[in-house]
């Protein structure tokens, strides 16, 4: 096969990978790696790295293309962020590349990606958009999670592409290619589902508020006078009111005739009333969520803990300024916000905030401690309506499958929504200002995701990938 076909399809598949990520598309997962992984057999390593990059950078400028919306905020530099973060992931697809090129095994493959997928949303850099698990959103297949995690899905799913990508030459493989949506279905439906405690009733705020109208202080009173018309709107036999993630320009319990309007609705409505503000403590910003009683009580429940790199803080921002870019990183984010210290339930609720959402690390935590209901507060309007909100949305079925709670998020322009524990859908609500109240089970007990972590679907993969000796230039692995 010419270098060119290679190219062609290591860029088809990267085509076809971006679309299994659309709603209603995610049954495109199962082969939207056949492509590349057909590019890469025999590609030898050299050429493996540059298909895996070429395949890396395609995807990834696709993927992140979304953050074009930031352009009204931060002008070119827009493009440049989509190119950066295309690089970056294009670096990881490189080293499969070269790696995959370089042993020509099924296994071998299907290890490799899912270890590589995981190495790429780990550390302060971390980022899981984009990645396998989130195209099974709201699947049969997505229940498995809760056995092993996110990078179990990873495995089977690139497992069974790289045994259809060794099919189109030899046919044998094609029934071992079929075991895995088999296996991974199997797995969800056998998984036990605890009996629900019981039910709450939560009152989810979904204000519509542009990111432009959030971010202009001369906004505040149109914006609190929307507020004040939607908590209006809201019920008063509900368990708990929901406003999302950095509601208001204002920093709320500072500027404390801004909160008014929010602890009256809390007090007269008689339901305890969750808000998301910027809050300053000791000189440090942080981005939290406000807990307000009936009975006029007040509290931080949670700071953001896993902040987003470039978007809340800037990392190494000390050795950007050495190198003469104080001007360019203070007009791109002027102050970095402070991470928080602690993660723990509110009473039944795990809360987590925004980007932290796409990680399984703080759900599981909050899992561990007691949660019995999971609530994802977001600002996801500077993405406009684009695509990546219904990804960042999709991720919820993945914490509630994994974690075997329901996961309920609340965006200040939507998506609103929540999953079932094992990562079915409950509701989605359309876009739009407007108070939904959804009713959600409350689940106890703790999967095996929960007790075990990552750690054996990593080893299962690290396994695979130490079977190299049974590819094309070891021992032939036999197909029935």
């Amino acid at each position: 096969m010419s270098g060119v076909w290679r190219a062609g399809l290591a860029l088809a598949g990267a085509g076809l990978l971006w679309a299994s990520f659309f709603p209603g598309l995610g049954f495109l997962i199962w082969v939207a790696l056949v492509p590349f992984f057909f590019a890469l057999d025999g590609a030898g390593a050299k050429r493996g790295a540059l298909l895996g990059f070429i395949f890396g950078l395609a995807f990834f400028s696709l993927e992140f293309s979304c953050l074009a919306s930031l352009r009204p905020f931060i002008g070119p530099m827009a493009y440049g962020v989509i190119f950066l973060l295309a690089l970056y992931g294009g670096i990881f697809l490189a080293v499969f590349g070269a790696l995959a090129g370089w042993r020509n095994s099924p296994l071998f493959w299907a290890g490799l990606w899912a270890l590589l997928e995981a190495a790429r949303g780990a550390g302060p850099l971390g980022f899981t958009f984009g990645s396998v698990p989130a195209a099974l959103a709201g699947s049969p297949f997505v229940a498995a999670a809760g056995l092993a995690g996110p990078w179990f899905l990873s495995l089977v799913v690139a497992l069974t592409a790289a045994f259809l990508a060794k099919s189109l030459r030899r046919p044998k493989f094609l029934p071992l290619a079929l075991l895995g949506p088999l296996f991974l279905w199997g797995i969800g439906q056998i998984l036990p589902e605890h009996q629900p405690l019981g039910t709450v009733r939560l009152a989810l705020v979904q204000a519509d508020i542009s990111q432009a109208d959030r971010l202009d202080r001369g906004k505040l009173p149109e914006i609190l006078a929307r507020y004040e018309r939607l908590l209006a709107q809201v019920p008063s036999d509900v368990d708990l009111i929901v406003i999302p993630e950095n509601a208001t320009p204002a920093f709320l319990r500072i500027e404390r005739e801004y909160l008014q309007p929010f602890a009256r609705a809390a007090r007269e409505k008689g339901v305890p009333l969750m808000v998301g503000t910027a809050d300053v403590e000791e000189g440090e910003i942080r981005n939290t969520m406000v807990l307000l009683t009936p009975d006029g009580r007040e509290s931080v429940v949670y700071a953001k803990m896993h902040l987003v790199p470039f978007g809340e803080y800037v990392p190494g921002r000390k050795l950007w300024e050495r190198l003469g870019l104080a001007t360019v990183i203070d007009q791109f984010l002027p102050y970095d916000q402070s991470p928080g210290e602690r993660l723990e339930p509110v009473g039944i609720y795990g809360v987590v905030i925004c980007f932290e959402s796409s990680f399984s690390g703080p759900t599981r935590v909050l899992t561990k401690k007691g949660a019995e209901v999971l609530i994802v507060s977001t600002n996801d309007a500077w993405f406009g309506r684009t695509r990546i909100l219904w990804e960042h949305y999709a991720m919820c079925s993945l914490r509630a499958a994994e974690t075997g709670r329901a996961v309920v998020q609340v965006g200040q322009t939507g998506i609103t929504g929540g999953w079932g524990p094992k990562g079915r859908e409950l509701a989605r609500f359309p876009l739009g200002e407007d108070v939904f109240v959804l009713e959600v089970p409350r689940f106890s007990g703790r999967t095996p995701y929960v007790l075990l972590g990552n750690f054996p679907a990593l080893i299962l993969a690290g396994g695979l990938a130490l079977l190299w000796r049974m590819g094309k230039r070891g021992p032939r692995l036999r197909a029935p």
